[in-house]
């Protein structure tokens, strides 16, 4: 039925999913403040190499970012995209964008990055990137979201590492 449902949507010309990746000892209070900082995504999400403000304010809805990710041992940019925030909740540990121009093959795309607390497991949490598009150029729904599902899971490991270190956690290089 999955499947079905996966090769209608690709028939209309819309691709949906959701991948989500857990962080067992970060609380979702220490995991928030990595994904609400819009700007800084070249932080936590492996393969971009730069990330900085292209419009608007940080944090604030139509805050264009500009990323990129380079060439191998250069500086060169091999792939970039330009992302708006469309809505940041801090109640809801909540972020919403929309790629508004990209080298990689994007129309139509939105997603949000959620980061939930992992109520029955403790005090840990999990990262859900969902999200809504037009088919990719040069890309199958499987490949964009194998390639979102290995994303969010490097996300995952560096904003743990990084919470671990703020706390004062011993975090192995």
């Amino acid at each position: 039925m999955a499947k079905e449902a996966a090769a209608e949507q690709q028939e209309q010309g819309q691709w949906q999913g959701a991948v989500e990746a857990r962080l067992p000892s970060t609380p979702a209070s220490a995991a928030w403040p990595h994904i609400a900082s819009f700007c800084a995504l070249h932080r936590y999400l492996p393969g971009i190499d730069l990330c900085e403000r292209a419009a608007g304010a940080d944090g604030q809805p139509g805050c264009v970012r500009y990323c990129a990710s380079f060439a191998p041992g250069t500086e060169e940019v091999a792939r970039w995209a330009r992302e708006e925030l469309l809505e940041l909740d801090d109640a809801t540990r909540r972020l919403d964008y929309a790629v508004v121009g990209s080298s990689i093959g994007f129309g139509r795309y939105v997603a949000s990055i959620t980061v939930v607390p992992e109520e029955e497991e403790g005090e840990g949490c999990r990262l859900v990137w969902a999200f809504e598009c037009e088919p990719v150029q040069g890309w199958s729904r499987d490949g964009l979201v194998g390639y979102l599902d290995g994303a969010i899971k490097g996300m995952a490991a560096r904003i743990a590492a990084a919470a671990a270190d703020r706390a004062g956690g011993d975090v192995a290089a």
